[in-house]
Protein backbone atom coordinates (compact mmCIF):
# COMPACT_ATOMS: atom_id res chain seq x y z
CA UNK A 1 0.00 0.00 0.00
CA UNK A 2 1.47 3.39 -0.94
CA UNK A 3 2.56 5.45 2.05
CA UNK A 4 0.61 8.46 0.76
CA UNK A 5 -2.67 6.51 0.91
CA UNK A 6 -2.01 5.41 4.49
CA UNK A 7 -1.02 8.95 5.48
CA UNK A 8 -4.20 10.33 3.90
CA UNK A 9 -6.38 7.77 5.71
CA UNK A 10 -4.62 8.56 8.99
CA UNK A 11 -5.07 12.29 8.49
CA UNK A 12 -8.76 11.85 7.70
CA UNK A 13 -9.25 9.62 10.74
CA UNK A 14 -7.49 12.00 13.12
CA UNK A 15 -9.37 15.02 11.73
CA UNK A 16 -12.76 13.29 11.87
CA UNK A 17 -12.31 11.86 15.35
CA UNK A 18 -10.99 15.24 16.48
CA UNK A 19 -14.09 16.97 15.11
CA UNK A 20 -16.34 14.38 16.78
CA UNK A 21 -14.57 14.73 20.12
CA UNK A 22 -14.36 18.51 19.94
CA UNK A 23 -18.00 19.00 19.01
CA UNK A 24 -19.24 16.59 21.66
CA UNK A 25 -16.99 18.09 24.34
CA UNK A 26 -18.40 21.52 23.45
CA UNK A 27 -21.93 20.17 23.75
CA UNK A 28 -21.07 18.51 27.07
CA UNK A 29 -19.28 21.52 28.57
CA UNK A 30 -21.38 24.40 27.19
CA UNK A 31 -24.71 23.38 25.69
CA UNK A 32 -25.88 20.74 28.18
CA UNK A 33 -25.29 23.02 31.21
CA UNK A 34 -27.00 25.93 29.44
CA UNK A 35 -30.00 23.77 28.53
CA UNK A 36 -30.29 22.32 32.02
CA UNK A 37 -31.08 25.76 33.43
CA UNK A 38 -33.88 26.56 31.01
CA UNK A 39 -37.60 26.24 31.74
CA UNK A 40 -39.58 23.55 29.94
CA UNK A 41 -40.83 25.43 26.86
CA UNK A 42 -37.61 27.37 26.30
CA UNK A 43 -35.55 24.20 26.72
CA UNK A 44 -37.62 22.39 24.09
CA UNK A 45 -37.38 25.27 21.61
CA UNK A 46 -33.63 25.75 22.02
CA UNK A 47 -32.97 22.00 21.86
CA UNK A 48 -34.91 21.74 18.59
CA UNK A 49 -33.13 24.79 17.15
CA UNK A 50 -29.70 23.26 17.81
CA UNK A 51 -30.35 19.91 16.12
CA UNK A 52 -30.18 21.05 12.45
CA UNK A 53 -26.72 22.47 13.12
CA UNK A 54 -25.38 19.02 13.96
CA UNK A 55 -27.36 16.87 11.57
CA UNK A 56 -26.39 15.80 8.87
CA UNK A 57 -22.79 16.99 9.46
CA UNK A 58 -21.93 14.83 12.46
CA UNK A 59 -23.28 11.54 11.07
CA UNK A 60 -21.30 12.19 7.87
CA UNK A 61 -18.11 12.87 9.84
CA UNK A 62 -18.76 9.67 11.79
CA UNK A 63 -19.15 7.60 8.61
CA UNK A 64 -15.98 9.01 7.07
CA UNK A 65 -14.08 8.25 10.29
CA UNK A 66 -15.41 4.68 10.25
CA UNK A 67 -14.29 4.15 6.65
CA UNK A 68 -10.81 5.60 7.21
CA UNK A 69 -10.39 3.69 10.46
CA UNK A 70 -11.47 0.41 8.94
CA UNK A 71 -8.95 0.83 6.16
CA UNK A 72 -6.17 1.58 8.62
CA UNK A 73 -7.18 -1.36 10.84
CA UNK A 74 -6.21 -3.65 7.99
CA UNK A 75 -3.56 -1.70 6.10
CA UNK A 76 -1.49 0.08 8.74
CA UNK A 77 2.04 -1.17 9.34
CA UNK A 78 2.42 -3.26 12.49
CA UNK A 79 0.00 -5.17 14.68
CA UNK A 80 -0.01 -2.56 17.46
CA UNK A 81 -0.99 0.23 15.06
CA UNK A 82 -3.71 -1.93 13.54
CA UNK A 83 -5.04 -2.67 17.04
CA UNK A 84 -5.07 1.02 17.96
CA UNK A 85 -6.94 1.89 14.78
CA UNK A 86 -9.40 -0.94 15.50
CA UNK A 87 -10.04 0.60 18.94
CA UNK A 88 -10.67 3.92 17.22
CA UNK A 89 -13.17 2.26 14.89
CA UNK A 90 -14.94 0.56 17.79
CA UNK A 91 -15.16 3.86 19.65
CA UNK A 92 -16.50 5.69 16.58
CA UNK A 93 -19.08 2.91 16.25
CA UNK A 94 -19.94 3.55 19.91
CA UNK A 95 -20.57 7.22 19.10
CA UNK A 96 -22.86 6.19 16.24
CA UNK A 97 -24.76 3.61 18.25
CA UNK A 98 -25.36 5.87 21.25
CA UNK A 99 -26.35 8.70 18.94
CA UNK A 100 -28.81 6.63 16.90
CA UNK A 101 -30.23 4.46 19.66
CA UNK A 102 -30.46 7.14 22.34
CA UNK A 103 -30.00 10.79 21.43
CA UNK A 104 -31.63 10.79 17.97
CA UNK A 105 -34.65 8.87 19.25
CA UNK A 106 -35.06 11.34 22.10
CA UNK A 107 -34.63 14.23 19.65
CA UNK A 108 -37.54 12.85 17.62
CA UNK A 109 -39.73 12.78 20.73
CA UNK A 110 -38.78 16.36 21.52
CA UNK A 111 -39.57 17.40 17.93
CA UNK A 112 -42.99 15.74 18.22
CA UNK A 113 -43.79 17.93 21.22
CA UNK A 114 -43.57 21.01 19.02
CA UNK A 115 -46.15 19.56 16.64
CA UNK A 116 -48.45 18.62 19.50
CA UNK A 117 -47.76 21.99 21.18
CA UNK A 118 -47.57 20.20 24.49
CA UNK A 119 -44.58 19.07 26.51
CA UNK A 120 -45.55 16.09 28.66
CA UNK A 121 -44.81 15.65 32.32
CA UNK A 122 -41.55 13.86 32.97
CA UNK A 123 -39.74 15.95 30.34
CA UNK A 124 -36.98 16.62 32.86
CA UNK A 125 -36.31 12.87 33.11
CA UNK A 126 -35.88 12.73 29.33
CA UNK A 127 -33.57 15.75 29.50
CA UNK A 128 -31.38 13.97 32.08
CA UNK A 129 -31.34 10.76 29.98
CA UNK A 130 -30.33 12.74 26.91
CA UNK A 131 -27.47 14.37 28.85
CA UNK A 132 -26.24 10.97 30.14
CA UNK A 133 -26.29 9.53 26.62
CA UNK A 134 -24.40 12.57 25.36
CA UNK A 135 -21.76 12.07 28.08
CA UNK A 136 -21.32 8.45 26.97
CA UNK A 137 -20.93 9.30 23.30
CA UNK A 138 -18.51 12.08 24.23
CA UNK A 139 -16.37 9.53 26.09
CA UNK A 140 -16.43 7.27 23.02
CA UNK A 141 -15.42 10.18 20.78
CA UNK A 142 -12.48 11.13 23.02
CA UNK A 143 -11.38 7.49 23.10
CA UNK A 144 -11.61 7.34 19.29
CA UNK A 145 -9.45 10.45 18.92
CA UNK A 146 -6.84 9.19 21.39
CA UNK A 147 -6.75 5.76 19.75
CA UNK A 148 -6.37 7.34 16.31
CA UNK A 149 -3.43 9.40 17.55
CA UNK A 150 -1.91 6.33 19.19
CA UNK A 151 -2.32 4.37 15.96
CA UNK A 152 -0.47 7.08 14.06
CA UNK A 153 2.32 7.15 16.60
CA UNK A 154 2.63 3.37 16.59
CA UNK A 155 2.60 3.19 12.79
CA UNK A 156 5.05 5.98 12.05
CA UNK A 157 7.13 6.72 15.17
Amino acid sequence: MPAAVLATLATVLVLCTGVLAGALIAVERAIVPMLSGLPRQTWSEVHRALDPGFDPLMPTVNKVALAAGLGLSFLAPGAAAKAAFAVAVAAVAGVALVSELRNVRMNRRIDAWAEAREIPGGWDVLRARWARANRLRTAFAVLAFCAALAGCWLAWA
